[in-house]
């Protein structure tokens, strides 16, 4: 078994390994197979130690790894690595570590693949400006613009840093440091770099700022360290992570202690470890550190996961945190909206979120250019967007995601995905929406498309919708004769704005119409839509009129329980068309779905903006994975689409398994039903 003394350890590490909390009261263990873990050379570590010898055991010292995370460590931001050692730690120059063994006996020569996925994952740190924290804006683009020398830079670091300590840069001073910098770069600039921690006050420097000379310039600023480094030639550090990056970079590195990173051949080094024996080139030593040393777990998807994997999460989650940076003006949403929304949209250092129905209120709270406006869907709001327009504050539109919720919305669930759009919204055809330019532009690798199959085969198997609301079942067609074509007609809600925009206001009786003078001698199934059966939104059909035009109506089926006997969809813009295309449904619609004009559908409008010829793949990859985010039902942290429906799944089958949870659901939708119905009684409407 795995144990650690350290609570705070066993959560920390959670996604990376099981383990059980030890207490020194418990009866001594005789397990020789048990596996004591702590961290670095902390408490937790030493008593890992101790407990291994005491009981014939081992032990693991764990530390992050070199990328870490999207935020800060100190604030709790979830990690993406962590490296564990049986020998020592990659810090701890005055012992062997698991991972100076690998870097001196490893054969990189013959493993191509492994340098070529180094050579990849240092392209995207370069690149992407990938670090160990990754919160911190990139420096200014001017900042060194009146500077044209070669510029050194002296990397300070913080106060009784481990690393300084075990990686014996505690010999010389940061003062020694830096005035060796000046001497051997008489005609470079030189500049100071002050750690992240001391700046936020967490954490004091190893040097005083009294104690740096005035040719010097200080860079106090918390920047991105590959955007800083990449403006500088040489890098003087003790033990700094920072050494590492400018190794990545190609920048010359002088080391004053012996990080883990320095004695290969690539840093000029002020002492020497006679351990490390060999010349290794950047490509090795990355590999060495980051691929065959570190574990990654994606906090995201909740699996492990890889190094590039990891880059690339980092990637486009700090691009969407970045977005929700600043003061957030939002309008049109709900009360009961309110209290979900703002899951959503967490920032990447931080934001104020301010909920407005009228521009003159938001301007009252401080709306500016530099701000940012949220409007729900295509809800009226013609002076405010007048107004974003004049004065160029970007304008983005919300919405529910293709798979919601288990429930309605209308029945006041709290959504589990969101879309948010900088250029129009999906459901509106009339302007180009971000869903639109995806499948317009965007290369779908393969790596994306394995993903989008998988993400197929779960929905189908899982009978996994929009909403999920009623129950799995076998359904009987009456007077269906053999081999007739089956076509499901979904009715929609009839003033929703999909409808108003992207099907001229048509109503559900003309769809079910228009599909029987379509498809004469076909069994048409109409299946009302459940905002529409619960009474929260318009466009009933009174039965014996459907009746004229189909041969059944399902009111109280899964989506899925019906589709699986159809062979078609008729349509107008409903997100049922889309759910039937991926399970091998021929769709026709009679609207602009997002979902139509990609040479997919049988279609009976144009929409001449989309010019590409897209797989069902490529579109299921646009609208689940690369278009909407998500939220964890339960701990509401961001989370990638697997994540949610394994957790829908898990909800949906309780719902249809557990007749109690059944029925707390129904009446808990019944009572939000009463209380919308007299809400509407009182308003007049």
């Amino acid at each position: 078994m795995n144990f650690s003394t350290s609570k705070k350890l066993i959560k920390k590490t959670k996604g990376f390994l099981n383990l059980s909390y030890y207490s020194f009261f418990k009866k001594p263990l005789r397990k020789e197979n048990a596996i004591f873990y702590g961290w670095g050379r902390k408490k937790s570590g030493q008593k890992a130690i101790f407990l291994a010898k005491k009981y014939h055991a081992s032990y693991r010292l764990l530390e992050d790894g070199f990328i870490r995370s999207l935020g800060l460590g100190v604030n709790d931001a979830p990690s993406f690595s962590i490296v564990e050692d049986d020998s020592g730690i990659y810090y701890d120059a005055t012992q062997p570590s698991k991972l100076e063994n690998i870097l001196n006996t490893y054969d990189f020569n013959a493993d191509a693949t492994l340098l070529q996925t180094a050579h990849d994952a240092m392209t995207l740190i370069r690149d992407h400006h990938i670090s160990k924290y990754n919160n911190a804006p990139h420096i200014a683009k001017d900042y060194f613009e009146q500077d044209e020398k070669q510029k050194v830079i002296v990397i300070a670091q913080t106060a009784g840093d481990t690393s300084l300590e075990y990686g014996l840069a505690e010999k010389f001073t940061t003062k020694q440091m830096i005035d060796d910098a000046i001497n051997e770069n008489p005609h470079s600039s030189m500049y100071i770099k002050i750690h992240p921690d001391v700046l936020s006050g967490k954490k004091s420097s190893d040097i005083s700022i009294d104690e740096i000379p005035h040719i010097c310039t200080v860079i106090d600023e918390d920047v991105n360290p590959i955007s800083l480094l990449k403006h500088f030639d040489k890098v003087y550090t003790k033990t700094s992570g920072m050494g590492m990056e400018a190794l990545i970079l190609g920048l010359e590195v002088v080391c004053y202690g012996l990080p883990y990173y320095a004695g290969w051949g690539l840093t000029k080094d002020k002492q020497i470890c006679d351990r490390r024996q060999k010349s290794l080139k950047i490509e090795e030593l990355f590999t060495g550190a980051y691929i065959l040393y570190t574990q990654y777990y994606n906090p995201y998807t909740q699996k492990q996961s890889n190094l590039i994997d990891v880059i690339q999460t980092i990637v486009r989650y700090r691009d969407l945190s970045k977005q929700n940076n600043g003061d957030l003006y939002f309008f049109g949403f709900t009360w009961w909206k309110r209290l979900y929304i703002k899951s959503f949209f967490h920032p990447l250092t931080k934001n104020t979120i301010i909920f407005c129905s009228r521009l003159e209120d938001a301007q009252k709270k401080g709306l500016d250019h530099q701000s940012k406006i949220y409007i729900w869907g295509k809800k009226p709001f013609a002076q405010l967007e007048s107004h974003a327009k004049a004065q160029n504050i970007p304008l983005l539109r919300v919405e529910d995601g293709f798979v919601r919720s288990v429930s309605l919305g209308s029945d006041l669930t709290k959504a589990y995905s969101l879309v948010v759009d900088s250029r129009g919204i999906y459901f509106d055809p009339t302007q180009a929406s971000d869903l639109e330019h995806i499948l317009n532009t965007y290369f779908f690798d393969d790596t994306l498309i394995q993903r989008a199959k998988k993400l197929q085969a779960y929905l189908i198997s899982n009978k996994i919708s929009k909403y999920n609301i009623h129950q799995d079942k076998k359904i009987n067609l009456p007077h269906h004769k053999t081999n007739q074509k089956v076509v499901m007609v979904p009715g929609q809600v009839e003033d929703d704005a999909s409808i108003i925009y992207g099907a001229n206001g048509m109503h559900n009786l003309e769809l079910l119409q228009q599909a029987r003078e379509n498809t004469p001698d076909s069994y048409i199934i109409y299946k009302p839509h459940p905002d529409v059966l619960a009474g929260n939104r318009t466009g009933s059909i009174a039965t014996d009129t459907a009746l004229k035009y189909c041969d059944t109506i399902i009111t109280d089926a899964s989506l899925d329980s019906v589709l699986e006997l159809c062979d078609e969809v008729h349509t107008m813009t409903s997100l049922v068309g889309f759910e039937a295309l991926i399970r091998g449904k021929k769709v026709t619609t009679y609207g602009l779905p997002f979902y139509a004009g990609w040479g997919l559908t049988v279609d009976t409008k144009v929409c001449k903006r989309r010019t590409t010829v897209r797989t069902l793949d490529e579109l299921v990859a646009a609208a689940f994975i690369l278009y909407p985010r998500y939220i964890h039902p339960h701990t509401n942290a961001l989370c990638e689409i697997e994540v949610l429906l394994q957790e829908i799944d898990k909800e949906k089958n309780r719902y249809n398994s557990d007749k109690c949870y059944r029925f707390y659901i129904d009446s808990r939708n019944k009572v939000s039903r009463k209380i919308q119905f007299q809400i509407k009684v009182i308003l007049g409407e």
